[in-house]
């Protein structure tokens, strides 16, 4: 039986195998990819607590890591609340996290009546030795739908669930969290994200295609070999895809996807799609990020169709056009700064969401340049002993596009990091125009030319291509 106790917070531990995540070296490390993985319930669960105090109507459940009365008290159910308490009492540093500044406002403001109010909460201390009560009560904990309370597991924080404490077969999760680790072809902030988030179930049911073909008997050898296995950089795309969902159930089941990746058909495989039915798509298909549920593939026309011209009937997000401005509001959100000297990167990205970009154009490229210009002197500080600078030999400012370009040519290891290069090729090249929107040209004449404009559909193919420069440097 538990015993039942008012416990400081100084005393309570992070548990840094908390399965929403992977496996963190630290407390810090361990907040961090709490919030990456969805900052919207982390940031809305810090404001509940900080306008009304820790409700002690649930206690938090704690196990003790050895036995004995020095033994350490390690949170296995409520890590996101007493991650929000750590930050509010500066047991944890806000400093380098990308905090939104309403909440660091309220931080700063709250008042000693509230910190001694709120340094204890109460908790249900279990015993080591009892491992399976808890895992059992925390398996049943999580339904509520609230963003201030608890939130649901995802689908990867039920697979490592069920192969930690079950010691079920979960290949997809094996892959996935050994891509994390070694992929060539995502980036730092694709990795947080998808260690706590990511379509799995879509991912297994592509190993189910592609494991023969990749040299290996099952989806369990799959999991086992890479990153030896052949064809690792195609492997590698069309986890990234999924991961991006842009790869579903529609293309999976019924085409031949693995093709348009360019994975060869065994011998005497012939042409045919993956159900034989003659037909190819090319990498389609929408997934829920949350639940893995498909969508429809999208044709050409981008309308959600599927890759036979179906309709898909899954619940994840249709894919849009090129130029549909509901392209640059997904990104936005799944925008996730982090690091030293973000929080002004962090309210310009909560600006650029609420604005709607087809009645706010202008307004819209003075914000976005604000995050490359702000983001570009964050990264020069933290690469400093590399010689990034944003000072020029006079002591000036330096022009913008100079900064991005050595930043761009730090970032690919001066164009020998191949995969850095393909993913910054579109901010490179449009850096490279003297004309373009980022330049000090366009700005000035935006404001001061009385007939020069911008069209909502340039702007979005604009950001599109630039984007993946400013989620680098953050």
């Amino acid at each position: 039986m538990p015993v039942t106790a008012l416990t400081p917070v100084k005393q309570l531990k992070l548990d840094l195998s908390n399965y929403r995540t992977l496996h963190q070296p630290n407390e810090r490390s361990a907040v961090e990819a709490i919030i990456a993985t969805n900052p919207d319930w982390f940031w809305a669960l810090a404001q509940s607590l900080l306008d009304d105090g820790y409700l002690p109507t649930e206690n938090i459940l704690v196990q003790k890591d050895g036995t004995g009365p020095r033994a350490g008290l390690t949170v296995k159910e409520g890590n996101r609340r007493i991650s929000v308490l750590k930050l509010v009492h500066g047991l944890i540093s806000t400093e380098g996290l990308s905090v939104p500044t309403n909440i660091l406002t309220a931080i700063e403001s709250i008042s000693k009546e509230w910190k001694k109010a709120n340094s204890s909460v109460p908790t249900a201390i279990y015993e080591l030795s009892e491992s399976d009560v808890v895992n059992r009560i925390r398996s049943l904990t999580h339904g509520k739908g609230e963003k201030a309370g608890r939130d649901k597991w995802t689908p990867v924080a039920r697979a490592r669930h069920n192969r930690e404490e079950n010691g079920a077969s979960e290949p997809a999760l094996d892959l996935l969290e050994k891509y994390l680790q070694k992929g060539k072809n995502r980036t730092e902030q694709q990795a947080q994200r998808w260690a706590g988030d990511f379509p799995i179930t879509v991912l297994e049911e592509a190993m189910k295609k592609v494991a023969v073909r990749l040299g290996c008997t099952n989806s369990p050898e799959l999991a086992k070999s890479y990153p030896r296995v052949k064809n690792r950089p195609e492997l590698e795309e069309i986890i990234k895809d999924i991961g991006q969902q842009e790869l579903g159930f529609e293309a999976i089941r019924k085409t031949d996807f693995a093709s348009d990746y360019g994975i060869p058909q065994l011998p005497g495989q012939g042409t045919s799609g993956a159900s034989s039915s003659g037909s190819t798509s090319s990498k389609s298909g929408s997934t829920s990020g949350s639940s893995g549920s498909a969508s429809g593939g999208t044709g050409s026309k981008g309308d959600g169709t599927g890759a036979t011209g179906t309709p898909g009937n899954g619940k994840g997000p249709k894919a849009v056009a090129m130029d549909d401005p509901r392209r640059v509001a997904r990104t936005l959100r799944a925008f996730s700064p982090r690091g030293k000297n973000r929080e002004k990167v962090v309210s310009l990205q909560e600006e650029l969401r609420v604005l709607s970009l087809d009645k706010n154009p202008i307004a819209f490229c003075f914000l976005l340049r604000s995050m490359f210009e702000v983001s570009a002197k964050a990264y020069c500080i933290d690469h400093k002993a590399d010689g990034l600078t944003v000072i020029g030999k006079d002591g000036r400012d330096r022009p913008l596009v100079d900064v991005l370009r050595d930043i761009t040519k730090h970032l690919t290891n001066d164009k020998k990091d191949k995969e850095a290069l393909k993913r910054l090729h579109g901010a490179m090249t449009e850096l490279g125009r003297h004309d373009g929107i980022l330049s000090v040209t366009s700005m000035n004449q935006l404001v001061h030319n009385p007939k020069f404009s911008l069209q909502v559909g340039d702007i979005v193919v604009l950001f599109g291509n630039i984007f993946p420069l400013l989620e680098e440097m953050n």
